[in-house]
């Protein structure tokens, strides 16, 4: 294990002024807090020490995840030398408002667009246009759970193309003119006919849904968020009106979407992600570790190397114990890693472990209690412990302080860590392509901690 020693020699009354004098401390088989007793050996000793555990990262990958309304449409592609390919492909009912009036038989009209309401836009290069496909679904989205390797038949051909600019913006609204596509002008007539409208089932027989694609060879995937401003608008003139109406066939209708979910197909031929033929096995893949969202590869840490260290201390206190581990790989501004991650406790299983009313085990935030008074099990929370993204240093980061504190005192076990994107829909790395890879070898836990002698 390598270990950096560092010794702080604060005396009485130099701790009201808080100051601390830190002295590097060779390897030596000498107690580092008898250092310095010669200046005053008739006052308390109160040594600081330091020490850095080095942990290990290898990767697992969950079991298919279920990918049904998750509030994002996922689609387009990704490419990297750890993870290989990932395509993803969203598919969508599409709805219609019912206390909206029609077109009139007689209606004129006047245009027609294709909204996209962009939550996110992810490339590793975003100075060329982007496209998007927009596909006729050809069978129904049941009322069942998709999964994440679902999918429904759908027309080779997009019933439209259209290519975009991100590379100022992009969470953005763009649309596409479709006044002289052939499918918008048959669903207007449609619209206008009624037959189709008369409810959800009828027009879910006449039109199952739409689907999503990006381009083939453009490394770019695209977050759209389903609703009233992700779809077909048609303005219209009814006989005798002097402005355009507006009527929306939407992937939503007010503040409800429509039923829809994300099919992910991930090639990792040729990668180092390729040797990963079991679920829930863990696998060492040399060099680096990673963790690529909707696909189920994760990043579990091994933390056993703080058992070692941990039992040949006696009557110590931790002052401070951070995580840290980096630099990441591919992080720029187009396609960044996760903000947070949460350390989900695990064990030889690779399975997030539950307590005994089947809430989830993590490590919680620093200063407050780890164990649960009742249960004595660690404790849950809605606000647990989060491994923090640095821009600026490119590292993951978090005290673990109260979490080491409570595993050295017996009042917890000390367990391994699946690192897992925060789940949210305002997390932009959970619904995305987004991937972080890292250097395996790189976490370690900095240890601060002392105890004091009477002399």
């Amino acid at each position: 294990m390598k270990v950096i020693t560092t010794y702080i020699l604060t005396l009485p009354a130099k701790l009201a002024f808080g100051l601390l004098i830190i002295f590097p401390i060779l390897s030596s088989c000498e107690d580092p807090s008898n250092i310095g007793l010669e200046l005053d050996p008739n006052n308390n000793q109160i040594g600081v020490f330091y020490q850095e555990i080095p942990l290990s990262a290898f990767v697992i990958q969950q079991d298919s995840l279920i990918t049904t309304n998750t509030d994002i449409l996922v689609f387009g592609s990704d490419e990297g030398d750890f993870f290989g390919k990932t395509d993803a492909i969203a598919y969508s009912r599409l709805l219609f408002n019912r206390d909206l009036s029609r077109p009139q038989p007689n209606a004129v009209l006047d245009s027609v667009r294709f909204n996209f309401n962009l939550a996110f836009v992810n490339a590793d290069d975003l100075t060329s246009p982007k496209t998007l496909q927009v596909h006729r679904l050809n069978e129904q989205i049941r009322d069942i759970s998709y999964y994440s390797f679902s999918s429904l038949d759908f027309e080779e051909d997009p019933i439209f193309t259209a290519s975009f600019n991100f590379s100022e913006k992009q969470d953005t609204l763009v649309f596409a003119k479709l006044n002289e596509n052939p499918f918008a002008l048959d669903l207007f007539e449609a619209l206008k006919n009624g037959s189709a409208f008369t409810d959800v089932f009828t027009f879910r027989e006449f039109l199952p849904g739409i689907v999503f694609k990006g381009a083939k060879d453009e490394k770019v995937s695209f977050s759209l968020l389903p609703g009233n401003n992700s779809g077909f608008v048609f303005f219209f003139r009814n006989e005798g009106d002097t402005v355009s109406r507006a009527y929306p066939i939407a992937t939503g209708v007010n503040s409800n979407s429509a039923r829809h979910f994300n099919q992910i197909i991930n090639d990792p031929t040729g990668t180092p992600v390729e040797a990963i033929t079991e679920k829930f096995v863990t696998y060492d893949l040399g060099s680096r570790a990673g963790s690529k969202n909707n696909t189920g590869f994760l990043v579990k840490l091994d933390t056993s190397p703080l058992d070692a260290f941990l039992d040949t201390l006696r009557n110590v206190t931790f002052n401070q114990v951070i995580l840290e581990l980096g630099p990441l790989k591919r992080n720029i501004a187009t396609n960044r890693p996760p903000q947070f991650l949460q350390m989900f406790f695990t064990n030889e299983t690779n399975r997030v472990l539950l307590r005994e009313d089947g809430r989830v085990m993590a490590v919680q935030p620093d200063g407050r209690p780890q164990v649960d008074p009742v249960t004595k099990e660690p404790l849950y929370t809605d606000s647990p412990a989060l491994l923090a993204h640095d821009r600026e240093k490119n590292i993951y980061r978090q005290f673990l302080t109260s979490h080491v504190n409570a595993i050295y005192r017996g009042s917890i076990e000390r367990r391994d860590f699946i690192l897992y994107p925060l789940v949210g829909r305002s997390d932009e790395y959970r619904q995305s392509l987004r991937e972080f890879v890292l250097d395996s070898r790189s976490p370690v836990l900095k240890i601060y901690y002392s105890k004091t002698r009477a002399f």
